[in-house]
């Protein structure tokens, strides 16, 4: 415990956009967490802290981190209870493939978990992994009719394939997941921590951005897809990952595997899907809850033909059942998740500096 005499949980890279989901939802916790956040630079540290009340305030605290990946973590990790390894970089084309994403997803991991092993105070890490680490692009990826992904299944692709495909087209992004996670439970199993760990694999993670200095051309990537279907383009734009789920039942789930890290939580890989959509049903969706931003709408978006019984039947699904019962999950539906995306985009709109 630390010295408040509440749970004290690290969050790493905490002004992305899944942490601040996180921080709602511990903040929100029955457990009264106290929350030390990793962040690049304290300057962010006063936007991040606006949105909470004073009382909120008081039980987050920072510190700074320039590098998860080679950073020492001493301090970060100093009197944790429980750590939330959220930072990762999302990014689909690079120029080297193993210096922009296979080593800073892979030593970003590994080097939290070598801190804390260092620190006795830890009972539990929960790492942000991704479908990514799950799928098989070799059989189709999303693409396998009647096919059901399980917490089983790992994407056969590692470190020599990512090299081999390049840094373009998101290949190599896909793999160092894998490799990233995969690192976490070999070092696990080797080292034999008194900690534990856990992972979450959510695919497409839509909802509202809520992490510090949003503007239009610093959204986050799945927020600036949902900005382009209200953006006027010129035509509608291709599908993305069909299979998404709602960035706070990300965070949720996270919280939830801590207060049950030693009832079940611990050891298991998470995934966490709230179902299936895609651009033809968002827009016709977005017609008619939102009938003012018609005009908003990509050129052509009424040849659009919305099907989702043909969608969930082409597309294949993932096995949440496992998520569901030992965390007691209930995930969101994609008109609510698009609804609340597109309810805030709208609100940053009216913000100052949106359009800088």
């Amino acid at each position: 415990m630390s010295a408040s005499s509440s749970p004290l949980v690290l969050v790493t890279g905490i002004t992305g956009f899944l942490s601040a989901h996180i921080l709602d939802s511990l903040l929100s916790s029955p457990e009264n967490f106290s929350i030390r956040g990793t962040l690049r630079s304290k300057s962010k540290s006063d936007a991040l802290l606006s949105r909470f009340t004073p009382e909120q305030q008081k039980r987050i605290e920072f510190v700074e981190v320039k590098a998860t990946e080679s950073s020492d973590l001493t301090e970060a990790v100093k009197g944790v209870d429980y750590i939330l390894h959220v930072a990762s970089p999302f990014v689909v084309d690079v120029e080297d493939v193993q210096r922009d994403l296979l080593t800073p997803a892979t030593e970003g991991t590994l080097n939290v978990l070598r801190y804390a092993s260092k620190e006795k105070s830890v009972q539990f890490v929960g790492i942000t992994s991704s479908f990514a680490a799950v799928t098989d692009m070799s059989k189709g990826g999303p693409n396998r009719p009647g096919f059901t992904y399980t917490d089983k299944d790992w994407n056969p692709a590692g470190n020599k394939e990512a090299i081999e495909f390049g840094g373009k087209g998101g290949f190599a992004y896909l793999a160092s997941k894998k490799v990233a996670e995969e690192a976490a439970w070999d070092f696990v199993e080797k080292e034999k921590p008194s900690f534990t760990i856990s992972a979450f694999n959510p695919p497409m993670i839509y909802g509202p951005p809520l992490q510090p200095g949003v503007k239009k051309a610093n959204l986050n990537t799945s927020s600036q897809a949902i900005y382009g279907l209200i953006s006027s383009l010129p035509s509608m734009p291709a599908d993305q990952l069909p299979l998404f789920v709602h960035a706070r039942d990300v965070a949720d789930a996270h919280v939830r595997a801590i207060s049950k890290h030693s009832r079940g939580a611990a050891g298991r890989r998470f995934l966490l899907c709230g179902g299936k959509f895609n651009w033809a049903l968002a827009v016709h969706y977005i017609a008619e809850r939102f009938p003012e931003l018609k005009e908003r709408l990509p050129k052509g978006w009424e040849e659009s033909k919305p099907d989702e019984k043909a969608l969930n039947e082409e597309i294949a699904s993932i096995d949440t059942s496992p998520t569901e019962d030992v965390l007691g999950m209930q995930f969101k539906g994609w008109q609510k998740t698009l609804e609340e995306t597109i309810q805030r985009l709208l609100e940053l709109e009216k913000s100052e500096g949106w359009e800088k």
